[in-house]
């Protein structure tokens, strides 16, 4: 079976490849394919192009145990982010296109997961039709405190990869001229869609993969359900701009967004609270 995974920037989609990647008979890749090579397909050719790279995965997967994906060191890392920060306070990616090598046992009916969050989030109305696809979500105040503590695009509350296949979200984003807003917007869009394509259970808190050591990923492949690995939250990391907690905070209190089907307000406060505190 080939599941596709998406989730918001920042949300632990990388540590749920980390975590499922424990299992046997299951093979979970970050980021492995560039979805620049869809923008110029019509929506057969997109379903039909992500079809073919899963199948080459697993010829290669089933071949010799590797395949191409976002890896350090030859392997899928529980955050793709390092701690140091670099000159401007940011921190950088650690991650490459790389041979991963699994080594486990797979057959030909083995488990394929395969991990992009803003491309497959815009894709989600067309990637539906033909894959199981799940998505991972996170408090959005951690979220947006995560996003302004790496250097990417959404650093300054740009996803081009989404952008390209969501023109609406694009024009919203052109029209917003605060990069700490259009993050907000990047966020509630993302919750959005999978409101509006993905079933509840489809959709995985961050907070409940935590605190179940990765159990609750048996929404993705129901083996997960015996994970019990040692896992720590990090949304009170030190590494977090406590300076944009207030405004980030009454930001995300003032939206009327999806984030509320699986967040309560009282959620968001008492995140914060924690944080200043900390």
């Amino acid at each position: 079976m080939d599941i596709l995974l998406t989730g918001i920037v920042r949300s632990g989609t990388t540590l749920a490849c980390h975590l499922l990647n424990k299992l046997p008979g299951t093979v979970a890749l970050h980021e492995p394919m560039n979805p620049a090579t869809l923008v110029g397909l019509d929506d057969q050719g997109r379903l039909d192009a992500v079809a073919a790279a899963c199948a080459g995965w697993r010829r290669s997967l089933l071949a010799d145990g590797t395949a191409t994906c976002m890896a350090v060191a030859g392997a899928v890392p529980d955050n793709p982010y390092g701690d140091a920060r670099g000159p401007d306070g940011l921190r950088r990616s650690v991650v490459s296109l790389e041979a991963v090598r699994f080594d486990k046992p797979l057959d030909a009916g083995f488990t394929l997961v395969v991990k992009h969050p803003n491309a497959f989030t815009a894709l989600l109305p067309l990637l539906v039709t033909r894959f199981p696809c799940r998505a991972i979500v996170r408090n959005p105040l951690a979220t947006l405190l995560s996003m302004n503590s790496t250097q990417a695009n959404w650093t300054q509350g740009r996803v081009p990869m989404a952008e390209a296949f969501d023109r609406k979200l694009a024009a919203a984003l052109d029209a917003e001229p605060d990069a700490v807003a259009r993050q907000l917007r990047i966020v509630a869009w993302a919750f959005g869609q999978y409101a509006r394509w993905l079933p509840r259970a489809a959709v995985i808190r961050y907070e409940d993969m935590i605190a179940t050591g990765g159990a609750a990923l048996a929404a993705v492949v129901p083996a997960a359900a015996t994970l019990a690995e040692p896992l720590a939250a990090r949304n009170t990391n030190p590494l977090y701009d406590r300076g944009l907690v207030e405004r980030l905070t009454a930001l995300v209190l003032a939206s009327e967004a999806a984030w509320q089907e699986h967040y309560s307000r009282t959620d968001v406060t008492a995140l914060r609270d924690a944080l200043l505190v900390g």
